[in-house]
Order: structure tokens, then C-alpha cells, then sequence
């Protein structure tokens, strides 16, 4: 046992390095099952994130240009993709694959993420604080689950961590280069950042860290210089995306149903948007109130997260402000939340133009809350008196108790395709590269681009009303489809064949039973072509049995160019 004592001697000369030992036991005490769970289910084919389906395929081109030939949906997606995003999947796609890629991704996002957040919990309140702040990142469901897929999305928070920790240690010219990165991966989280930078050299030179000493002129360049960089690796997504017609706004609601309330969005993607202290609700409590079993469920306080999170996020703004009379790092971090505040409504004004203003809150709000509930009491830690430098520790085993849990390990793995459907995939994967599916959208058909890397002539996933033009693009083929699908003639089917380019018919005989559901404004065209089709008779279920390619449970595949 010499090498144990030789161990706790180190770490006696050393605090600190005990101290992180200590958290590091205890985080993988509380939440290494279900992490360890996570990559497991990460690892399985048939599980993963609804939004892998939009972005994701496309993508496969890069890996083989033959795949979806001829194909809008993955020509409009490839242009949305921000450039630094582009440069890592083209570049490491081809070598690695853009599927194992995108289950990788989220990991390493995760520990910088990790990373960062512990710094400035440490800076700010010591050890106790980096334990909490740690802890109720990997419970929450929230924060891995937006990094899952491998998305854009995934490096806002790693980013807007990034930018906090450059805030807290002073260094501006790294908060203008993670500001001028970010906007090459989540343009959203450019802009707080760029925000943020604006704002800390608006500062006195007291606290504007390694910027003390600049000259007004000196600051304004920075700010400018910044601006422009950001906007030139934003600019090349927006050219690519110019030919797609006008981003579909408020103003164009009306003339485009299937981005209102009864359209393809949620309620939080879609005007109205709610001001600032509405829309950070819900991304506050779902970072902060845990998920899976709590460390010691009898004082478990997670059914009373919806009033219990916000009350330890305003403690915690309230220390930062008791923090701030004291010292610099503390001033200059509650310009993040006041950056983030701007950037929500400039994004409210001027909608969709800065993206969607959820996007502001969904990623800066879990921040602020994760950093500042377990900091509340980070100003003890500059009290004379020894005791009270132990508060900070009773406080967070307090906020853990209350809120914490070990988490889940199907954090953000939001489809998980059942045994009797696997085989369907299989089998589509054996389809001609260049095969093109007509089937109508359902959980199991959005997912053949992605599983079977086969073109599909609509899903539901990627009929996004974001663009006119590609609006206008997929009314088309909606309505084609259901026309074709439900058709009571032969003729129609071929015909609709030879236009669209479709070569097989993916055919669910409980559609032909019980009418399916689509959003508007296209339910009125589904109900048209199926109460003619049962009127007439359906054509697709009496197709001749040589244009059958296989059946499966429910499923019929039919070979359309055999009519």
C-alpha cells in the first residue's frame, strides 16, 4: 500500500488536486451507469435523434457521390449547413463516416462543455461549486440531449461555455476568435458572443481584463474587425441559400400555412415567440431539475423544479452581483446574461433574420442557470472566517439533493426503430443507389434517407418551411404523392412515376384501412385523393404481382417502372 500513501500525500501538499479527485469519484459515483448506458445506446444502429434524419443523409454524398441523386432536399440542406460545421463532416466524413461521426461528436462537445463550466465554477466558487455545476449538467436530460446527433446545434453550448470561461479569465482577443468560430458553427451562439465581446469592452479598464489598457479607438476595431470576420463565414451559407427564395417570416405566415399553428413546427419554433422571461423558462428548469434516480429520493425536490429552479438561478444572480462588488471576473460574467437578453430581442424584432429566437434562450439560458445556481455563495469564499468557506459545500449538496439525479442513459435518443421494422431497412438498402421512394411520411419512412440511404420523395423531417422556395418545392410533391398514392387508376400511378422520378412505391395497407394525418394545408388534399381512391377503388393495392418486390408485415414494396 505504499503507492496509496504516497498518493494521499501528494494530494495533502496539493488541495486542489484532492479536491478534484474527490469530484471526480463522486460524479462517477452518481452518473457513471447511466453514461456509460448512453454510449452503449449510442452505439446501436436503430437508436437515435429524430434530427439526425435531416441533416445527416445528405451528408452521405460526401462518403459517395451517387447517393440521392437528383435529389432538392439534400441539395437544400447541404447549403444550410454553417461552413465550419461543413468543414468538419466533409473533412473527417469521408474517413470516418458522417453516421459514426455525428454518435462521436457529442461526446467530445460534451467534455469541453464539462471543461469550461468547471472553470468558471472553480473561479468563481471553488470545488463545491464545480461539483454541482457538474453534476447537474450530466443529470439533466437537457444538455447532452441537445449535443446528440452530431448537429449544429451540438456546439452552441461547448461554444457559449467557452466564451464564459474567456469572460471570467479576462481574455479578450479569445472571446473574439470563439465568437468569430462559433458563428462558423451555430451562427446564434456567434452572436451572443460577439455581443457578449461588445459589451465587456464597453467595461472600465479595470475589468475589461486583457483589454485594460486599450484605447477606444483600439476596442472599436476589435468590435468591427470581429463583425466582419463573423459575418464572412456566415456569408457563404446565405448565398447558398439566396436561390431558395425568401426566409418565411411572420409577414409570409398567411401565405405559407405550413409554418403556422396548425403547419410542420412546434409552438416554440413558430411566431408568436414569447418575450425573454417566458421563452427561459422551460430551458432553465430542464437544465437544472435532473432526470433518472435522485441521490437520496426521499428529499428529492424535482416535482416542485418549476418554481424550486428558477428561485436557485436568481440566488445565484444575486450572488454573482454580491461576487461582483468584490471582484472583476464576477463583473464581467454578468455581461453574458445581458448579451444574451440583447441578442433575444434584436432576434424578436427582426425575426427570422437572426434565427429563431428560442435558439437565443434554449442554449444561453441552460448556461447562466447551470453556472449560476451552484455559485450563489462564491462570495464566502473570501470571508476570514474558515467556517463560513464551508457553506458553499452545504448549499450545493442542498441544490443536489433537491434537483440532482444520476440521469438517463437515452438522453436525446429520441427513435428507437422496433425489431419488426429493422428488417424493412435491410432490405430498401438493396434497392438501386439511385432508387427514389415514394411512400407517404411516418415515423418509419422518414427514417429510410438515413438507414437505408435510399431517397424518399417526402418526409415529414425535412419538409421544413423555411425558405419559400423550398416550401413551394414540397407542396408540389405533397400533393403528388397523396394524389398518386390513393389513385384509382393505373395510369395515374405510372404517369406520376415518369414525372417525379419515382421508381418504387412503399405501399402501408393500413393506410388503404384508416386515413392518414398530415399537416396544413395538406389534410384537405389527403382526404380528396383518398375518399376518390375509395370511392373507384384503390389502384396501388391490385398492382400486378410482377411490379411486387418484397412484402413485410404491413409493407408492400412496388417496382414502378414494371407498370
Amino acid at each position: 500500500m505504499r503507492w496509496f500513501r504516497a498518493l494521499v500525500a501528494r494530494l495533502r501538499e496539493h488541495p486542489r488536486a484532492w479536491q478534484s479527485v474527490l469530484v471526480v469519484v463522486a460524479l462517477a459515483a452518481l452518473h457513471g451507469r447511466a453514461l456509460y448506458g448512453h454510449v452503449r445506446g449510442a452505439l446501436e444502429r436503430f437508436r437515435f435523434n429524430d434530427d439526425v434524419r435531416v441533416l445527416i443523409p445528405a451528408q452521405f454524398r460526401w462518403e459517395d457521390a451517387r447517393l440521392f441523386p437528383h435529389d432538392p432536399g439534400a441539395d437544400y440542406f447541404l447549403g444550410s449547413l454553417p461552413e465550419g460545421y461543413r468543414l468538419v463532416y466533409r473533412a473527417l466524413g469521408p474517413v470516418v463516416g458522417a453516421e459514426a461521426l455525428s454518435k462521436l461528436l457529442p461526446y467530445l462537445l460534451l467534455a469541453v462543455a464539462l471543461g469550461c463550466v468547471a472553470r468558471v465554477a472553480a473561479r468563481l466558487s471553488g470545488a463545491p461549486a464545480v461539483l454541482g455545476a457538474l453534476s447537474l449538467a450530466l443529470g439533466s436530460a437537457y444538455v447532452l440531449g441537445r449535443m446528440v446527433g452530431g448537429l449544429p446545434r451540438g456546439f452552441a453550448l461547448p461554444f457559449l461555455a467557452a466564451g464564459a470561461l474567456a469572460l471570467v479569465e479576462g481574455r479578450v482577443r479569445v472571446l473574439a476568435v470563439l465568437a468569430v468560430l462559433a458563428a462558423a458553427f451555430y451562427p446564434a451562439a456567434g452572436l451572443t458572443l460577439g455581443a457578449t465581446l461588445a459589451l465587456c469592452l464597453c467595461l472600465p479598464a479595470r475589468d475589461r481584463g486583457s483589454a485594460a489598457a486599450w484605447s477606444v479607438k483600439r476596442r472599436l476595431g476589435w468590435i468591427c474587425v470581429t463583425a466582419v470576420a463573423a459575418g464572412s463565414v456566415v456569408l457563404p451559407t446565405a448565398l447558398r441559400l439566396r436561390p431558395w427564395g425568401p426566409a418565411i417570416g411572420p409577414e409570409l405566415v398567411h401565405a405559407y400555412p405550413e409554418a403556422g399553428p396548425e403547419g410542420r413546427f412546434d409552438p416554440v419554433d413558430r411566431p408568436p415567440f414569447p418575450a425573454l422571461p417566458r421563452a427561459a423558462l422551460a430551458p432553465l428548469q430542464s437544465a437544472l431539475v435532473a432526470d433518472g434516480e435522485a441521490p437520496i429520493p426521499a428529499i428529492s425536490l424535482r416535482g416542485a423544479g418549476g418554481w424550486l429552479a428558477p428561485l436557485f438561478v436568481f440566488l445565484g444572480l444575486c450572488g454573482w452581483a454580491v461576487l461582483a462588488r468584490r471582484r472583476s471576473e464576477a463583473r464581467r460574467l454578468l455581461v453574458l446574461p445581458v448579451a444574451l437578453a440583447l441578442c433575444h430581442t434584436l432576434a424578436l424584432l427582426v425575426s427570422p433574420r437572426l434565427f429563431l429566437p428560442e435558439r437565443y434562450v434554449a442554449y444561453g439560458v441552460p448556461l447562466v442557470a447551470l453556472l449560476a445556481a451552484p455559485t450563489a455563495l462564491g462570495a464566502l469564499r473570501d470571508g476570514t472566517r474558515r467556517w463560513l468557506r464551508w457553506l458553499p459545500l452545504g448549499y450545493n449538496l442542498v441544490l443536489l439533493a433537491a434537483l440532482g439525479a444520476s440521469g438517463v442513459p437515452w438522453t436525446g435518443f429520441t427513435v428507437v426503430v422496433p425489431p419488426n421494422e429493422r428488417p424493412l431497412y435491410d432490405r430498401l438498402a438493396t434497392l438501386p443507389i439511385g432508387a427514389v421512394i415514394g411512400a407517404i411520411p411516418s415515423e418509419t419512412t422518414d427514417s429510410i434517407p438515413y438507414l437505408s440511404r435510399r431517397s424518399v420523395l417526402l418526409a415529414r423531417e425535412t419538409h421544413m418551411p423555411f425558405h419559400a422556395g423550398y416550401a413551394d418545392l414540397m407542396r408540389g410533391r405533397t400533393r403528388a404523392l397523396f394524389a398518386a398514392y390513393f389513385s384509382p387508376s393505373v395510369d395515374e400511378l405510372s404517369r406520376f412515376s415518369r414525372q417525379w422520378g419515382v421508381t418504387h412505391l412503399l405501399l402501408d395497407r393500413r393506410h388503404f384501412v384508416a386515413r392518414p394525418t398530415y399537416f396544413a394545408p395538406f389534410d384537405p388534399d389527403l382526404a380528396r385523393a383518398f375518399d376518390r381512391g375509395k370511392a373507384e377503388g384503390f389502384a396501388a393495392v391490385k398492382l400486378p404481382a410482377q411490379a411486387t418486390v418484397f412484402e413485410l408485415g404491413p409493407y408492400v414494396l412496388f417496382d414502378l417502372t414494371r407498370l
